[in-house]
Parts: structure tokens; sequence; C-alpha cells
């Protein structure tokens, strides 16, 4: 308290401080402080001429302050804070084997303790937890590392880390994570494709094209690090490095159809047919269309011209109704005019007479082998020739060749085995009999059923079977 302290209520000047925390008016007794905590970080100095830091901290659901375990037995902690040192022992050892910063290992222990207090940690694997916070303090640092580089340090799937850290930027509600640069990466894997002296070359140019696809809609949505392997393939063939898919597969970590579709995609803007010198010199001021969005004009447009070729189908075939209609009318007025002619009409009975003396006379076979009367086409189509027959019979001969001296080898082998007294008895199959209502002497009554088990399984052969036929008989009376 200041020299100079006054008491709210009485306006006195008499305070006492009894060195305990406890501040009190000695005037009217008022209790002016008392438990007085200090807020003020103050550091100190160890025996080893270390500093450190006075003070404990108390977390929430703790019961005691954290202390450095020399006031209790065996330095115990608590289930937390024996999580928190683990965490950022684990936190410290994955940042130092990716070659972070010690500060982005800092800024990762906070997020993990903040996923403590959340229990966020409950449940799952530490390391996937650990691998999280640490890939939300490299995303907000821009750094170059990838969550596939967490997933081949700790030999874990890449998709259960992924599905981890958006859980926890969901809980944690972390909303200031930057969108990924693909550039970030294009020196990581120039330096990793060994482009030697000219690296620097590559560098800017594949700079250049990550930055005219974006202009081009084609980072939204999109990988980084497939966007950033496309460049580096496109700036190596500028540079007359040839460098394979494969190689920037290897580099980038992404699949080769990836690589392809980038390079597809860009292949359709206007910056894709520009050559080399025309690319490097020439700055153009004009935004492609975004893929998804000319995909799906391409699929309105196809709709379209279907739809149209629909109605174009339902107006023809209107018209043709129209036409056969009018035709149909036209031949039934031919046909009727044509019908109605004494001349017509004078022929067909003419026909008609003919017709009716020649069936008289005509003498019929009744024999069904006999087809001289056969005056259907399609019938006597089927009908072949003696030639045909010859032919048709030698191509059979022909196809069947193989078939037809294996069955010649067997007949000749029986002839010889039969000579010399060797007969074999072909082995008969066995059928299994359809057990329904097809099959005959099915049983009829579980006495009969029982009886045909015993018949055709003898279990013991000191039972009389053939006494269980007075027994069933009695069992029917």
């Amino acid at each position: 308290m200041p020299a100079r302290a006054v008491c709210p209520y009485c306006k006195g000047t008499s305070i006492e401080d009894n060195g305990a925390g406890d501040i009190c008016c000695t005037n009217c007794a008022a209790v002016l402080e008392d438990s007085q905590i200090v807020a003020e970080v103050t550091f100190g100095e160890t025996t080893s001429g270390a500093a450190m830091v006075h003070g404990s901290f108390i977390g929430e659901h703790q019961s005691y302050a954290r202390g450095g375990g020399g006031f209790r037995k065996n330095g115990s902690w608590e289930s937390r804070e024996q999580t928190f040192a683990n965490g950022k022992r684990r936190i410290m050892n994955l940042a130092h084997a990716l070659k972070l910063p010690e500060f982005i290992g800092e800024a990762a222990n906070r997020w993990f303790q903040l996923a403590v207090t959340q229990n966020f940690v409950q449940g799952r694997r530490s390391q996937y937890v650990v691998a999280a916070c640490l890939y939300v303090a490299c995303r907000q640092q821009e750094t170059t590392h990838m969550l596939i580089d967490f997933a081949d340090l700790l030999q874990v799937s890449v998709f259960a880390i992924g599905a981890t850290y958006l859980k926890l930027v969901k809980v944690l509600q972390i909303k200031k994570i930057p969108l990924i640069d693909p550039s970030i990466y294009i020196q990581r894997f120039a330096v990793k494709l060994e482009f030697g002296p000219e690296t620097r070359k590559v560098m800017n140019d594949a700079v250049r094209l990550v930055q005219r696809m974006g202009k081009d809609w084609l980072h939204q949505g999109r990988r980084p690090a497939g966007v950033a392997g496309a460049c580096i393939l496109v700036a190596a063939r500028m540079n007359n490095f040839r460098r394979s898919k494969a190689e920037i597969v290897h580099v980038a970590k992404v699949a080769e159809d990836t690589i392809q579709r980038r390079l597809d995609e860009f292949k359709l803007t206007a910056a894709g047919a520009l050559t080399v010198q025309d690319f490097r010199g020439t700055n153009i001021e004009s935004e492609a269309d975004p893929p998804s969005f000319t995909k799906h004009r391409k699929r309105e447009l196809a709709e379209q011209r279907e739809h149209e070729a629909k109605l174009e189908a339902a107006d023809a075939d209107a018209h043709i109704g129209d036409d056969n209609e009018e035709a149909e009318k036209e031949v039934a007025q031919d046909l009727d005019a044509t019908l109605k002619d004494q001349s017509f009409q004078k022929l067909s009975e003419l026909i008609r007479a003919d017709s009716t003396s020649a069936a008289s006379k005509r003498d019929f076979d009744d024999d069904p082998e006999h087809l001289s009367d056969v005056d259907d086409d399609e019938i006597q189509s089927f009908m072949l020739s003696e030639k045909e027959v010859e032919v048709k019979s030698k191509l059979w001969m022909d196809l069947n060749q193989d078939y037809l001296k294996e069955q010649e080898l067997k007949q000749i082998k029986l002839e010889a085995d039969q000579k010399a007294g060797i007969v074999r008895v072909p082995r008969k199959r066995k059928r299994n009999k359809p057990r329904d209502s097809t099959t005959e002497n099915l049983p009829e009554t579980p006495a009969e059923s029982a009886k045909a088990m015993l018949q055709k399984k003898a279990f013991s052969k000191k039972i009389n079977y053939a006494a269980l036929d007075h027994l069933f008989n009695k069992a029917k009376k």
C-alpha cells in the first residue's frame, strides 16, 4: 500500500499492514485487502546461476499449484500436468526432426494445452493430436511443410492426421489459418530436383507460372503441392531440363494423374498457348473462366443441344405422320377405284375359275417325307442340294477331325483289350435322387422313415431289425 493510503470508509489515514497480506484500517477496523496475490512476473536466480520465474500456475480443475516437485514426494504430478509434459516433449521432438524453429514448437505446445483443456486428447492417439497442433503452427507461419511430411515421419496414415487436424480446428475455433500459396513449395521442389546453377532461373519461371495459374482460377479447390509440381515440371521443360512426371511425383508427393490434370487445365488457358519467349515477355491481363464453370457450361450446352435434337425429331415425326395419313388416303381411294372397275372384276373371276379347276386336277401326295409340294420360299431356302450337302459334310469332318481321331483310337484300344481278355466294367455314377413328391417309394410315416434309415445303415449287429416290423404294426394298432 502507498504511504498516504486513505480508508474509503472513514477517510482515515491510519492503515496497518501485518505482513501476512491483510491490510486494515485501525480507525474503523475495516479490512481493506486480504489474501493479496501479486500478478507481476518476477524472476530469480538458481544456485547454478540460471534465471527462473517466480510463482506458480494453477489451471482449471487443478487441486494445487504446479511446482517443481520439491514440495511433494518423488515430484509426483497430476494427470493433466503429465499430459502437458508428455505433449510438449513429443512436440519438441517432432519439431526437431522436421527442422522447425523453436518458436513454432512453442506455438504448437500452446495449441496442445488448449486441446487438453477442451478434452480433445481423450479417445485419440497423442501422436495424431501432436502432429495436428504442430501443423496448425506451421500453417500460421506459412512454412513449406506438408501434412504428408508428418505422416512419413510418424509412420501413420496421412488421412488420420488430416481428420484430426480438421476436428481440432473446429473444436478450438481456429479461424486465422491462411490459405497455402503454391509458390512456397517452389524452392523446396527445385532444390530436390537438382537443377544446378539454373535453379534460380527455373524457380522464377515456376513462380510466374503459379501466378498465372492463380489468375486463371487454377488454385481454388486444388492441392497446392499439385499446382507447384505442375509448374516446376513446365519450368524445367522451358529451361531444357528433362524431368519426368515420376520424379515430380516423388518430390511433390502427389499422384501422377493430379499433375496431368493441372497441365491439361493450364493448356486450355490463353497462357498455355504461348511460346516460351512470349510467356516470359508478355503479361496477359485477361483471366480464364474457372474449370468448374467451363465444365458446367459444356454440360449445359450438351443438354441444350440434346433437347433441341429431340424437339426437331418430334417435329419431323409429326410431319411424317401427316404425310403418311395423306398417302394412305390416296392409296385407299386408288384401291377403291380399282376394285370398282368392271375389267378388274372380270379378270378376278377368270383367275378364280382357273385356280379352282387346277386344284381339282392336282394329285396330292400324303407322304410327310415328300416335300415336292412345298410352296413356301422360306422353307425351300432351308433345303440343301446334293452339292451343298457334300460341302457341308466335308466342312464338318474337317472341323471335328481331332474328335473323330480320338474316338477311333478309343475304339481300336477297346477292341484290342477285348481280344486280350481285358474287360473293363464302366463305373456307374451315383445319382442323388430328388427328395420331393416325384421320388417313388417315399416313406409316408415317421415309423417308415426310421425303418428305412435302419435298413440303410445298420448301427449294431446285436439288434434284431426284423422285430421292428411287429413293433411298428403294434404302434399302428
